[in-house]
């Protein structure tokens, strides 16, 4: 069986969806700390534009086997590289890729190292840049118009402040 783009592309969509009920969820600001949901709330991320860039590459013609290869696999930055010579526009990839790239291959976000130094980004500036690259990645598949749905997905963060995670700072 072949995978469609709209497989990896529902479940990149999905993995976001996660992600956004987990940090807007009340019952997390009433946590005294938190940084529990690093790690998860990272490897959910990596996940999503892994898949994304699949789906579109998928589209593209590339072969899942090809896709699945160690060359190319989890390696966020090979990723975007192919799917910026097909054309996608960087469309939040480039924030992205940058924050995730280097854990997510390393399965990092699933195996922290303990010497390991870890970045985030500001929730808004996350789930804007997913916003973009779901709006894209969908525009170029059609997966929204083969459900006769449009193409306005848009994760809006709440003003919150940023991760309220103490002694975590952006790159």
């Amino acid at each position: 069986m072949t995978l469609t783009p709209e497989e990896p592309y529902s479940v990149a969509k999905g993995y976001v969806q996660s992600a956004y009920a987990m940090m807007t969820n009340p019952a997390r600001l009433q946590l005294q700390d938190d940084i529990s949901f690093f790690m998860a709330f990272h490897m959910l991320c990596g996940f999503a534009v892994e898949l994304y860039l699949k789906a579109y590459l998928l589209h593209k013609g590339h072969k899942e086997r090809d896709l699945r290869k160690k060359e190319i696999g989890h390696d966020l930055l090979k990723l975007r590289e192919l799917c910026l010579s097909e054309g996608l526009r960087h469309s939040g990839t480039d924030m992205l890729v940058g924050l995730l790239a280097k854990h997510h291959k390393e399965f990092e976000y699933r195996y922290m190292k303990r010497e390991g130094t870890y970045w985030t980004e500001d929730l808004r500036t996350i789930f804007s840049a997913f916003s973009r690259l779901d709006r894209d990645v969908d525009a170029a598949i059609g997966a929204s118009a083969s459900r006769g749905l449009k193409s306005n997905g848009r994760w809006d963060f709440p003003t919150d402040g940023a991760w309220r995670l103490p002694g975590i700072t952006k790159p």
